[in-house]
């Protein structure tokens, strides 16, 4: 059995997922994973939490075929994931600004575990679109490495990996939360969730962890903070990465294109239609326009000392000493 599906048992969560819209939570083991080249000794995947519909995609994803000329980019969610799909496509499309603002990110950068977490309207199928697509494709997942596919490891197609501070990720995958999964719970609550490995794609430290002991020569590793001190120099590396050249006047094009306030205004990519369905699926329309249920929100690097108490940065810095101890050569995967 490649996946085994267990019932989360934490009193916490039991008592209260049906008043957070946590029902359908699971963790998930994947058995399937000795083709994972990965320097741990005696690795053995712990299960992930994620959601029962994962079941009806998860061997699909598993057994999908991998292409030499694919692109993936991986994150633990709320990392970057949209800015660095931008940033990706276009570097690897001639920087093609008309296509990207006239085909949404989406399509043309489908995320194919999304059927995996939320019942999703006809015909929108990011999977279906994913094994589809003609070459090259340019794929999304949150998914650790042991979920994904087995072919990924032997054809080694091109992967970028981004990670983000764990508090900037905890205020903003609430709001996440909160407008597109419908989440219910407050701030502390979500964060105290995280904290117990309790939202989809945990436990956060393992995933980062995981990535970066991966033995792939084809990945490049990116972060969210460097990208936001020194945006031109992250694009020049992915410029390298794909062996792509541009004229300093286009870089700066590009740069202009993927700031932060341009990208909030991007149709293409804020998915303000999704956001405007699952508002109006939930009977909470009068907050289409308010900024914390924006997809692309903020995009900063210490917005969350506005948003947690003291007591919430103090729990989370003790869980991140408690996982990765200031000692350990992951520690720097953390700052």
């Amino acid at each position: 059995m490649t996946f085994e599906y267990i019932d989360i048992e934490d009193p916490v969560f039991k008592a209260t997922c049906r008043e957070r819209n946590e029902e359908d939570y699971v963790l998930v083991r994947c058995n399937d994973y000795a083709n994972v080249p990965i320097n741990l000794p005696n690795w053995t995947p712990d299960p992930v939490c994620l959601s029962r519909r994962f079941e009806q995609i998860g061997q699909t994803i598993k057994d999908m075929e991998v292409r030499p000329d694919d692109v993936w980019i991986v994150t633990y969610p709320k990392s970057g994931t949209t800015w660095t799909q931008e940033l990706i496509w276009l570097v690897c499309n001639g920087l093609d600004f008309q296509r990207a603002k006239d085909v949404p990110l989406d399509a043309r950068f489908p995320f194919i575990d999304l059927s995996g977490l939320r019942d999703l309207p006809e015909p929108f199928n990011p999977l279906r679109d994913a094994l589809a697509m003609s070459s090259p494709r340019f794929i999304k997942t949150h998914l650790p490495p042991a979920f994904l596919p087995n072919a990924l490891w032997t054809v080694r197609p091109k992967l970028v990996y981004v990670r983000r501070n764990p508090k900037s990720v905890a205020v903003s995958y609430y709001h996440h939360s909160v407008s597109l999964h419908c989440y219910r719970g407050s701030l502390d609550q979500f964060v105290r969730s995280m904290m117990n490995e309790l939202v989809y794609y945990s436990p956060y430290h393992k995933h980062l962890i995981e990535y970066s002991e991966l033995r792939y020569p084809n990945m490049l590793s990116l972060c969210f903070e460097d990208m936001k001190r020194d945006l031109p120099g992250a694009i020049r590396q992915v410029c390298r990465f794909f062996d792509k050249s541009y004229t300093e006047e286009q870089l700066a094009a590009l740069a202009h294109h993927l700031d932060f306030g341009q990208m909030r205004q991007n149709t293409a990519v804020n998915r303000r239609q999704w956001i405007e369905y699952n508002l109006q699926q939930t009977n909470r329309p009068d907050r289409v326009n308010d900024n914390d249920m924006q997809f692309i929100r903020r995009g900063e690097t210490d917005g969350w000392k506005r948003e947690l108490t003291g007591e919430l940065i103090e729990a989370l810095d003790r869980w991140t000493l408690d996982r990765v101890p200031k000692d350990s050569k992951y520690a720097a995967l953390f700052q």
